[in-house]
């Protein structure tokens, strides 16, 4: 039985659409009547037969949701073809920002719906299953799922799909602003809450952590080369020589140069965890393993790809605790003692302060002993903390302790990831916790003089003594020199180092040593009644600018 239904349209006018009670629809096609099943088919039928009205008239009022241009009448897409071509590149998918803040795909944003996401990402990027899958790194058969319904329960993996896609972490339900030292920055997925439980989850031993199993790990390529089933000592030995080769480049010259191929290996010798080989030389390959992943997220954190690092830095955290193996300890502490230097360098002095303690507490319980490298690397990075939070006492106790440490070490039996310990950076360790300590003073009480004095003699020292093998240690000590000088009231020595500082940095492939440009142009800022100062802040700003 069939009814006229009115309906009203968007325009305010009512008009009538068939509807039949129950039909059959082959039936109904049959006959030629378009009766519906219900109001809300009648509706869809409505729209399309308006849209359609719209492709033949040339307008629709439909415009692309990334920029002014208007949609054919027939298109069911959101995007415009030239859109969607400028957001297809060899590298992936660029995703405009605005992209996701259309009503639906917030809706399905805000309810973890990525079966939407998928379908409309790929109607509008004309992009297949497999193409998601391999910007995702995972299978066909899961996004397949995955758009047919099935939740995503793993951090991880929406952290993959958020960072691939650019979408926001507001979106998601996560607060912006949880990152205080850069407002209006994108916070990454592994800078919130999760990233310290995940950590802890690891110093642990917890096992009831979902995202431990997708972070200990990166995910495997179609176009991995393959791997020997069997495996022995030497087989290990040459791939720490590879790391060895890897992490001399980075001190030379800065982590961009060497991040790729760094991850690379990494991929390929995760792979060999399914080998065959003896218990001794699994243990030494999880621990060749974890050195790799160090260093990898060591050079992510050097051009300041902090959710990179952190990943890394966990896949590093897993194979340390799985390896059995007398230096396992030592590296797991590290490893943890690399996440605060990333803190303190993001002006997160409380967050360093914690992992630093979670560091003492792993190298005072573990069965296995921290070298003295290890604990003279983790008294400077707890005097660092005390430092930047202005505690006198307690920052040059712990240098006190770092420098008593480093007094007992053997050089003969630094583990490699310690390699790096010379004199020159034992100096430069010591002096920049006295110019954090002077820097925290002369914001507070410019008392503060005499700290950069002595700062000013270790930075010195060091700068002077690293040698071209560790040119990107030497330079980003260089700012902080010309800082201590600002401070120390010596303002032709500061211009000069600072000058020395912008010409160094400049030849290296270090993001993070231009942000401590940007900090001694913070520093300078007090003194620029001098024209050469301002000429120093204006160059900084070029050299910031340009990188």
């Amino acid at each position: 039985m069939a009814f006229l239904l009115l309906v009203r349209h968007g325009t305010g006018t009512y008009v009538s659409v068939p509807w039949r009670r129950a039909p059959r629809r082959d039936r109904a096609r049959a006959s030629g009547d378009p009766g519906f099943r219900s109001v809300a088919a009648a509706l869809r039928w409505l729209l399309s037969r308006d849209r359609d009205r719209g492709a033949m008239t040339g307008r629709t009022g439909r415009r692309c949701s990334t920029c002014p241009n208007a949609l054919p009448g027939v298109d069911t897409r959101s995007v415009c073809d030239v859109c969607a071509q400028a957001a297809r590149t060899s590298d992936g998918l660029l995703v405009p920002a605005n992209y996701f803040q259309q009503p639906r795909l917030r809706a399905a944003l805000a309810a973890y719906d990525f079966g939407v996401v998928f379908r409309q990402v790929r109607l509008d990027y004309g992009l297949t299953q497999d193409h998601l899958a391999d910007l995702f790194g995972v299978d066909q058969g899961r996004v397949s799922r995955i758009e047919r319904g099935m939740p995503i329960h793993h951090i991880a993996t929406i952290a993959r799909i958020a960072a691939v896609l650019s979408i926001r972490p507001t979106l998601l339900g996560f607060d912006e602003t949880a990152d205080r030292s850069a407002r209006g920055r994108e916070v990454s997925w592994l800078d919130r809450r999760d990233f310290g439980r995940v950590v802890m989850g690891l110093v642990l031993g917890a096992s009831g952590i979902p995202e431990l199993k997708d972070l200990s790990e990166l995910k495997p390529r179609r176009t991995d080369p393959k791997v020997p089933d069997q495996i022995d000592m030497g087989y290990v030995d040459g791939n720490r020589a590879v790391t060895a080769c890897l992490r001399d480049t980075d001190y030379k010259v800065g982590g961009e140069m060497v991040r790729a191929a760094a991850k690379e290996h990494l991929r390929c010798m995760q792979r060999l965890r399914h080998a065959t080989c003896t218990s001794q030389v699994k243990a030494e390959l999880h621990l060749a393993t974890a050195e790799l992943a160090m260093t990898a997220g060591w050079m992510s954190y050097d051009v300041e790809d902090h959710s990179d690092a952190r990943h890394l830095w966990l896949i590093a955290l897993s194979y340390a605790k799985t390896a059995e193996h007398p230096r396992s300890a030592d590296l797991e502490v590290d490893v943890l003692l690399d996440m605060a230097h990333q803190y303190l360098h993001q002006n997160e002095p409380r967050e360093a302060h914690s992992l630093v303690r979670t560091a003492l507490a792993k190298a005072d319980t573990h069965a296995y002993p921290v070298s003295d490298h290890t604990r003279g690397y983790l008294q400077t990075n707890l005097a660092w903390c005390h430092g930047t939070l202005g505690q006198a006492d307690a920052c040059r106790r712990a240098l006190d302790q770092a420098q008593q440490s480093y007094l007992d070490i053997d050089p003969t039996t630094a583990p490699p990831w310690a390699a790096h310990v010379v004199p020159a950076e034992i100096a430069a360790q010591q002096g920049h916790g006295l110019f954090l300590l002077a820097l925290s003073q002369f914001r507070q009480t410019r008392a503060h003089q005499h700290l950069a004095e002595q700062a000013i003699a270790h930075l010195r020292t060091a700068v002077d003594g690293y040698g071209p093998d560790y040119a990107r240690s030497s330079a980003v000590n260089l700012p902080g020199l010309a800082s201590a000088y600002f401070l120390a009231g010596d303002l032709d020595a500061a211009v000069a180092t600072g000058s020395d500082a912008i010409t160094a940095i400049t030849n290296l492939s270090s993001t993070r040593a231009y942000a401590r440009l940007k900090n001694l142009s913070d520093t300078a800022a007090a003194f620029t009644h001098r024209p050469d100062v301002v000429d120093l802040r204006r160059r900084i700003h070029s050299a910031t600018t340009a990188a």
